[in-house]
């Protein structure tokens, strides 16, 4: 059977822009740039007959063909990443590189996050690291550390102190590239961060 389908490239493009709904975020989260992302969905649009988005001077706006279309594409991405890794295991393009400093560690579960459980098919690695730049040049892909900044074009997201523990330590920041703040990988890390209700430092 042949199939008469979108190039992979195009594919990708149009699911991250769409879940960002902005070039701009989806093409850090591909390492390319906004250029590319916009010109691979408009030869998506071509090829489909069917405009995905509205483009706004303030963003986008997925059409209702575009809605339509996002979760089955999002869901495809999602089994062909299972399909990978179930044969090539050591790929586990689902997991993340987690960077931690020092004082962070101190006021986490001892080998956090890597005795986690529910952290599992989220988390490749951990390595303890204060360092921001590992994340711009990826070789972590989030970074878990106490106060610090400014960022820059980084996202840092906080779990503040009263969530963290009784002992009220300071609030823990989640660093990573804007393409993943948003990503179940990281709402996975932050959802057991915050569910230390009992940490002590």
């Amino acid at each position: 059977m042949t199939y008469r389908l979108p190039t992979l490239n195009t594919l990708r493009a149009f699911e991250a822009a769409a879940r960002h709904l902005s070039f701009k975020t989806a093409a850090t989260e591909l390492g390319v740039t906004a250029g590319a992302i916009s010109q691979q969905v408009k030869k998506l649009e071509i090829s489909l007959g069917v405009a995905m988005f509205r483009r706004l001077p303030h963003g986008l706006l997925l059409t209702p063909e575009g809605e339509a279309y996002l979760p089955r594409i999002s869901q495809v991405f999602e089994d062909l990443t299972a399909a990978t890794e179930a044969i090539a295991p050591t790929i586990n393009s689902k997991k993340f590189n987690v960077g931690i400093c020092s004082k962070a560690a101190e006021i986490l579960p001892p080998n956090w996050p890597k005795n986690r459980d529910s952290l599992k098919d989220y988390v490749r690695d951990s390595v303890c690291t204060n360092d921001i730049e590992m994340v711009w040049n990826n070789e972590i892909d989030c970074l878990v550390r106490l106060a610090g900044g400014p960022y820059g074009k980084l996202t840092s997201l906080t779990i503040p102190a009263s969530s963290i523990g009784k002992f009220t330590p300071p609030a823990l920041h989640f660093i990573c590239k804007p393409g993943l703040a948003d990503c179940r990988q990281t709402k996975a890390i932050l959802h057991d961060l915050e569910a230390h209700t009992s940490l002590s430092i």
